[in-house]
């Protein structure tokens, strides 16, 4: 089978490799993959991670094998999991020494090949009403809904959401059909008017006249609540505890970002409570009744989608200005 192997930065390899079953596990035809900047930024050697490494986190695929009296019979859809359980491996350090998850594509081999062996807990049946592309953006709806429900949002309430990529829109969206009122805010104006398009009516870029603005939105307050999505690019972490009121939540999510530098004092001075959101695996099952019933509408994205022989090419090019519409995401096709 076709493998692509990230052996050093910048050194993305396709390899052939035998295929070799594992007891209890089920073997899965990866057919199709989410790539996106935070990949690109890996295989460039922009993140830490441990060579060699097969990058790939967000896929779906068939069930490639016979399996009896289980829900995932031959030729079975399914999306594989972002986040899979860590193996007990005794005294041993793992690279996230504290976590209890490894991150396909990150910590532990992706899904960038042809085949991968996997359990049944590492898997999702999809329905019939989620085609291929919409599946590879659950695990986005999932944190963005794991995000809102940490917050406690109640009706009317103002929210601040800080970073417009794929996974604030989707906060964005959430928070309305929650019936609170999400306020963007970004650096690219480009990726805020995107949001206005979309129905996200309050829209702020980052500059002198944010915190007026805020003001001018919620009658003279501060944000009911702050969220911070981690893979959208902004790294000043002072700007969502300014902007927060005092004894709200702020929560910091997304599939991405490195390097995230918290003043703590300032959180404790406003006696915010702070949440980390990144594993949305309990949130899979709301996220695809979510998208099935339409309640979250994904039709603002468009896909690029690629063969397998440009690769190399979609990941080099993942982050460069090449013309890419901000409403344009790439899937590569590995059929």
């Amino acid at each position: 089978m076709n493998v692509w192997k990230l052996t050093a930065a910048g050194n993305l390899v396709k390899t052939e490799e035998e295929i070799r079953p594992e007891e209890g596990k089920r073997r899965i035809r990866v057919t199709k993959l989410f790539v996106n900047s935070e990949d690109a930024a890996i295989v460039k050697g922009l993140r830490r991670v441990k060579y060699p490494l097969v990058p790939g986190r967000f896929a779906v695929g068939l069930v490639a094998d016979d399996g009896e009296g289980t829900p995932f019979p031959k030729n079975a859809r399914v999306l594989l999991h972002s986040y899979l359980p860590a193996e007990e491996r005794g005294a041993e350090k793992r690279n996230f020494s504290e976590d209890d998850f490894l991150i396909p594509g990150i910590t532990t081999d992706g899904y960038l090949r042809d085949f991968v062996f996997t359990s049944e807990d590492n898997i999702t049946l999809l329905p019939d009403s989620v085609n291929d592309e919409k599946a590879l953006l659950l695990y986005h709806v999932a944190i963005a809904q794991a995000t809102v429900d940490t917050l406690d949002v109640k009706r009317g309430e103002h929210i601040a959401v800080i970073g417009a990529d794929l996974a604030g829109l989707l906060v964005c969206r959430l928070l309305i059909y929650r019936q609170a009122s999400p306020i963007l805010i970004d650096s690219d104006r480009e990726r805020l008017e995107f949001a206005r398009t979309r129905g996200v009516y309050y829209t702020s870029p980052i500059d002198d006249s944010l915190m007026d603005f805020i003001g001018t939105v919620t009658g003279g307050r501060l944000a009911d609540g702050v969220v911070f999505v981690a893979s959208a690019g902004e790294t000043d972490l002072s700007l969502p505890v300014k902007i927060c009121a005092p004894e709200k939540h702020l929560a910091f999510c997304g599939v991405g970002g490195e390097g995230l530098v918290l003043d703590i004092n300032a959180a404790m001075r406003k006696r915010l409570t702070v949440h980390g959101v990144s594993d949305g695996t309990d949130e899979l099952e709301t996220a695809i009744n979510l998208v099935a019933n339409k309640a979250l509408d994904l039709s603002a994205f468009r896909f690029r989608e690629h063969g397998k022989n440009d690769v190399a090419a979609v990941l080099s090019s993942l982050g460069e200005p090449d013309g890419r519409d901000v409403d344009e995401l790439d899937v590569i096709d590995l059929v």
